[in-house]
């Protein structure tokens, strides 16, 4: 009874509680974002390394996969090694390289290049055509759109650019064998991707690899058959995805700080919005809680209808902010999504049922201890005075 008068009350001044429940829905937007943004990227980053399957990489002793322009020399033979370290069930070897596209009138656009064994390769999803084959390419589904390639077409590549006299070298026609959507682009990313034997002859990098795949047998842990094929091939270094996951977050520290920091203002926000209506509801009704107090209701119940009123607040306000909090993810993932260089899939903001949950909790307990402060003081004022202050 008391805490249905309570919450009557609260909802009597109907402009008022509005604004407030307004503010807190921006906060739980605000805080909702941020528990999302902390461990968005990790968790997209993680699904999109093992997309594939392949969810170990390695690289070239103590560099990270495409860090620098350094090879694994005899690839084949280190390949050969990894496939035979027992839970490894394919390696896929990769080879990075930049290729010009030469159009009608001369211009020259350099393209990101990979060759690829097309027995064994994550980096992109066939939507057209067919794997490349001797003398053919594949492009990327952006660059297919832009440029009105189609399977059969043909493209003129040049391995190099001869800066002195301004033209291409070693000029070769390709026939396109297919479009795929490339993994790891990011988006509008124009590419393509070769046979490796015949990016290794383009380049003059015969058995070399940027980095290669590893993919892992069911049940086998990521981070055992790692330092497996550390020990049997120590000139690379292989990470587990867990590992370039802690990669991932050392250089995007900035965001977890920012999330943090955002989300600490939101707490604050939404404590100070419902302790000072819950305040001012309470200086309103002084006279009627000390008429309560007086006819001997219980303290106890007096101060848990304050406090229903703090919790009516902050959880109403959670309910309003969780869908602008997902509306504005939304609008935030596209803007952060469009900086250069990073891959189209991947995402800053993931959906986590259990830190959503403890988020939109904690907003509820920051309402039910705003609620206390007012209403502990209205219940432990000496009564006699409450009563002449009423009078007054």
């Amino acid at each position: 009874m008391i805490v249905g008068a309570s919450l009557r009350a609260l909802f009597r001044r109907r402009g008022r509680t509005s604004l407030a429940l307004a503010g807190i829905a921006v906060s739980a937007a605000l805080l909702l974002d941020m528990t999302m943004l902390a461990s968005g990227l990790t968790a997209s980053f993680g699904e999109l390394l093992g997309s594939r399957g392949y969810a170990l990489r390695a690289t070239p002793k103590g560099i990270l996969p495409f860090d620098s322009d350094a090879t694994i020399r005899d690839a084949d033979g280190v390949a050969a090694r990894m496939a035979a370290v027992p839970g490894v069930t394919r390696v896929a070897r990769v080879l990075g390289a930049q290729m010009w596209r030469m159009d009608a009138r001369g211009a020259a656009e350099p393209l990101f290049t990979v060759g690829i064994d097309r027995t064994a390769q994550f980096l992109y999803t066939l939507t057209a055509g067919a794997d490349p084959g001797a003398g053919e390419v594949l492009v990327s589904e952006p660059m297919a759109r832009t440029d009105g390639l189609r399977v059969g077409d043909r493209v003129r590549l040049a391995t190099g650019m001869d800066a002195s006299l301004g033209r291409a070298r070693d000029l070769r026609d390709y026939r396109v064998s297919g479009i795929g959507d490339f993994v790891y682009n990011y988006a509008g990313q124009r590419s393509l991707a070769m046979e490796l034997g015949e990016v290794r002859r383009l380049t003059g990098r015969p058995n070399e690899a940027s980095l290669m795949a590893v993919a892992g047998a069911p049940g086998v842990s990521d981070d055992s058959l790692a330092r497996r094929i550390t020990a049997a091939v120590p000139a690379v270094s292989t990470y587990s995805t867990r590992e370039l996951m802690g990669e991932m977050d050392k250089r995007l520290l900035y965001f977890r700080q920012m999330a943090t920091i955002l989300g600490s203002i939101a707490v604050v926000v939404t404590a100070l919005l419902v302790s000072t209506i819950v305040t001012i509801g309470v200086r309103e009704r002084f006279g009627e809680i000390a008429t309560l107090r007086a006819v001997g209701v219980a303290r106890r119940r007096i101060l848990a209808g304050i406090v229903a009123e703090g919790v009516a607040l902050a959880t109403i306000g959670c309910a309003l902010g969780l869908p602008l909090g997902l509306w504005m993810a939304g609008r935030l993932d596209t803007i952060l999504r469009a900086f250069p260089g990073l891959p189209a899939r991947l995402s800053f903001f993931a959906w986590d049922a259990g830190r959503v949950s403890l988020a939109m909790g904690t907003v509820a307990l920051i309402g039910a201890l705003a609620g206390c402060i007012p209403g502990w003081g209205a219940v432990r004022s000496p009564l006699g005075q409450a009563l002449r202050e009423e009078a007054e």
